[in-house]
């Protein structure tokens, strides 16, 4: 008998490949126009801190990840860019759509490995790779890190879960990989915390139950061993986080209220972005929303839509304490989950639709299943069975991508049109106008401060809600470590530093003037 496996094996292939560039051609028809986008007023912080540090620094932060410094893993993205780039948005931004871009087949392949459906896997990666309600993902640069989280996350539990699908343990080379790419993901945002307690989710319903303590522990070594080694690396990064100097948990913005008000009020305002029905989510809806999910997961006894269930719950936690409320890009990793069981919900239904036509094709004679003819003692009985069996497989797979090919166009018109009333473009290239005309004010001076000068900054206005943004513009501006620069009634001097200042400029949004230079030169 001809083995049909490795030729079924090769048109799997070739319809994931046509999927995921579909889906990158999708996403790049809605992200692309983010190109044009600004910095906002916090990357211009950010950018910043990387470069006072240094690349030397920031390289040993990212190693030493239990540190409390605040998201090392960005300095991988900024530092290079401003290196070759400077203050041209241009390159971040395209930098940033690519990193999007190339998460897309790796959360294809996840979905393929966890669903085992090629169908699941597209209909919930065109969900995810672009959601207008998360677009400033895709068109604010301070989103980078949710950018950055998301990729490694999303590779980390890839390269794990295709390792144990194919019924295999990570050897120790495995393990150092994977725990390098939840690293990097911890780098780039506190949100990755969730990994290994999504893995261990993923062994325990893989497993079988346990016979007897030794077979327990046996699984523990040898099943749940990855999980609990990330685990140790989480904890051992939250307590560097909750206990450090420098802990985001110093900032009220970043300081979590526990209370199950605040849990189920920020979760059900999650969901509703997500689902497209911001005010429609309420806590009792959510609550009831959530029981369904479980209740279909488990009747289904789909591993996957169990696993999801429990994503739903647990991949928010980082965020679900914080107030005000996170939206947009913090909800990425969340938004997978939702996607997968969204996708999942839909491919049954299109399973049912097609089912229920090919039936009613039989009741009216369309077609006549092998059973029916062998019955009949008809001519040669076998080869018409085989014939309407054909027949009858071709014509319910031909409803199906018929139905599954609608069901994506329409899905994809809703996006747009959901794109356009909301005018994501139009909102997001706006953002950082006001950092781009302080950057050219900037550099239409056409100034070079002499090394290890100071420079006192007057903003006739305050340009910004942190009053330290000038300061961060100019020394990212002019690139010099050397020089100490100062702004008028915001930093700490005394008198006679004014006085003795090298450099005077005063500024607005739009123009900078140099008062005073040495030698009366306002331009060197």
């Amino acid at each position: 008998m001809h083995d049909t496996t490795p030729a079924r094996a090769r048109r799997c292939t070739r319809v994931d490949a046509v999927f995921v560039l579909l889906l990158i051609a999708y996403f790049l028809h809605f992200a692309l126009p983010a190109r044009h986008g600004g910095f906002r007023e916090d990357e211009m912080l950010n950018l910043w801190a990387y470069w006072y540090v240094g690349p030397v620094r920031s390289l040993f932060d990212c190693i030493k990840f239990w540190t409390p410094y605040y998201r090392p893993g960005g300095a991988l993205y900024y530092l290079p860019l401003y290196h070759f780039f400077g203050l041209n948005p241009f390159p971040y931004r395209i930098v940033q759509i690519c990193i999007l871009a190339l998460s897309i087949p790796i959360a294809y392949w996840l979905a393929r490995l966890l669903a085992s459906s090629c169908s699941v896997a597209f209909l919930a990666v065109l969900a995810f790779c672009y959601h207008p309600y998360v677009a400033n993902l895709v068109f604010v640069g301070a989103f980078i890190y949710d950018v950055l989280c998301g990729l490694f996350y999303f590779a980390a539990l890839t390269y794990y879960v295709h390792i144990r699908e194919q019924g295999a343990y990570l050897r120790p080379l495995q393990l150092v990989l994977f725990l390098v790419l939840y690293i990097c993901a911890l780098d780039s945002k506190e949100m990755a915390v969730t990994l290994p307690v999504i893995i261990l989710t993923y062994e325990l319903l893989k497993s079988s139950r346990w016979p007897s303590w030794n077979a327990f522990l046996s699984w523990t070594w040898r099943d749940a061993a990855p999980a609990l080694i990330g685990g140790a690396v989480t904890a051992f990064y939250v307590y560097s986080k909750i206990g450090g100097i420098s802990s985001t948990t110093g900032s009220d913005a970043y300081r979590p209220i526990y209370s199950w008000h605040n849990f189920i009020t920020s979760n059900a305002s999650f969901v509703g972005e997500l689902l497209y029905a911001p005010q429609a989510i309420t806590p009792t809806a959510l609550l009831l929303l959530w029981a369904a999910v479980f209740i279909y997961a488990f009747l289904r006894r789909d591993r996957m839509l169990r696993l999801m269930a429990f994503w739903i719950v647990i991949v928010p936690l980082p965020i679900a304490f914080i107030l005000p409320i996170r939206r947009g890009g913090c909800l990425y990793l969340l938004l997978f989950g939702w996607s997968l069981i969204c996708a999942r919900a839909s491919c049954d239904l299109i399973a049912f639709v097609a089912n229920a036509f090919v039936a009613h094709g039989h009741r009216i004679g369309i077609y006549r299943t092998p059973k029916a003819m062998l019955q009949s003692g008809a001519g040669p009985a076998a080869k018409a069975a085989l014939v309407a069996g054909t027949s009858s497989a071709t014509a319910g797979w031909t409803v199906r991508i018929i139905l599954l090919s609608v069901l994506a166009f329409s899905f994809a018109l809703f996006t747009d049109w959901e794109n356009r009333r909301l005018a994501t473009v139009q909102n997001w290239l706006g953002v950082g106008q006001k950092v781009s005309h302080v950057i050219a004010a900037f550099t239409s001076l056409n100034l070079r401060p002499l090394a290890h000068s100071t420079v006192l900054l007057k903003p006739k206005e305050q340009l910004f809600q942190n009053r330290w943004h000038p300061l961060f513009i100019a020394s990212l501006v002019w690139n010099d470590h050397s020089l100490q620069i100062w702004i008028d009634n915001v930093s700490k001097i005394t008198p006679q530093q004014v006085e003795g200042a090298d450099y005077i400029i005063s500024l607005t949004e739009f123009d900078a003037k140099v008062i005073r230079s040495p030698n009366g030169q306002k331009t060197k």
